[in-house]
């Protein structure tokens, strides 16, 4: 695995990757955490932050051809970063920051129907 980027350029990839998969009609963008413990007995703990865009690039192995599927593992896009806890705050901000202005293509959650359908059948399960 490649060695853990600094948080400039963390940030500077995170907002590439963001950038490329918003761009193309689906794309999914993984963002992972994972507390590090502390090595020495005096330091502080650290945060292990990661993004990878899911091997997007890669065949659907649900597809009919399952026997002729070849995963090209160099598509994927590994990038992470160690955050030591007094980095913590200013690094979520910046985080956040970027993750807000780049995740456009989201599409708001349909909540209606859901609720429609609990209503419905709670309404049914009561008459």
């Amino acid at each position: 695995m490649a060695p853990h980027l600094s948080h400039e350029d963390f940030f500077s990839a995170l907002t590439t990757l963001l950038e490329k998969t918003t761009g193309k009609a689906q794309g999914t963008v993984l963002l992972t955490q994972k507390p590090l413990p502390a090595s020495e007995a005096n330091a502080s703990p650290s945060v292990l932050i990661r993004a990878t865009d899911a091997n997007s690039n890669a065949p659907n192995p649900k597809s009919a051809d399952k026997g002729k599927i070849t995963k090209d593992k160099s598509t994927k896009v590994k990038i992470g970063t160690v955050v030591k806890s007094e980095e913590l705050e200013e690094f979520y901000t910046r985080y956040a920051e970027i993750c807000k202005t780049r995740m456009t293509g989201l599409k708001k959650r349909d909540r209606k129907r859901k609720a429609k359908a609990k209503g419905g059948a709670a309404k049914t399960t009561k008459a």
